[in-house]
């Protein structure tokens, strides 16, 4: 339901795709049945207890599944991971997937590869419009060996994450350790 006065909800998109965000698959597993879906409305909720929300639109195949699996994994994609993301949103342009591998995990199948994963048992499901917030009991935790190099997701576009690039100083300007002095309080 649109406000009268309130911005249109396609440049509202557009706005709130200039918020940087991490990419996730979401997965879980209900009987012999798994499924995932790529998601970035995510957020780390509670340190005490340790909750994690990650929202779903009630139109996806993943609203009624999560309901049954009763637990998800949140898996944190590498840069080199794109495709999955790709293919888990549904927009994947080749005939068949990308190459990936699930292992068995708490909460959910975790991606392997990925560069951190969080399992979740569902805790509560809250209402939030055309979405609905599911609040995970995190269960557990990984974290990749190795150069964590996350895939980013901004502007409608894939990113990857640089180390900023420190500009020369201007000896000029550079402090004279015997100018600074340093005041401590008593």
């Amino acid at each position: 339901m649109n406000v009268p006065g309130a911005p249109d909800p396609t440049e509202f998109r557009r706005v709130m795709g200039l918020f940087a965000t991490g990419v996730t698959v979401l997965t879980a597993e209900a009987g012999a049945e798994m499924q995932g879906m790529t998601a970035n409305a995510v957020m780390s909720l509670s340190l005490d207890p340790l909750l994690v929300c990650v929202s779903v639109n009630r139109r996806a195949r993943m609203d009624a599944f999560l309901a049954r699996a009763g637990g998800y994994a949140l898996n944190i994609l590498s840069e080199d991971q794109q495709a999955l993301s790709q293919f888990f949103a549904g927009v994947w342009p080749h005939p068949s997937p990308p190459e990936y591998r699930l292992e068995p995990w708490v909460g959910g199948p975790r991606l392997v590869g990925c560069v951190a994963a969080v399992g979740c048992r569902v805790d509560r499901v809250l209402d939030g419009g055309d979405h609905r917030l599911f609040l995970g009991r995190v269960l557990a935790v990984h974290r990749m060996d190795g150069p964590l190099n996350p895939l980013l997701f901004f502007g409608g576009r894939y990113h990857r994450l640089r180390e900023p690039v420190r500009e020369p100083q201007d000896p000029l300007e550079a402090w004279n350790p015997e100018d600074v002095r340093i005041f401590y309080e008593t």
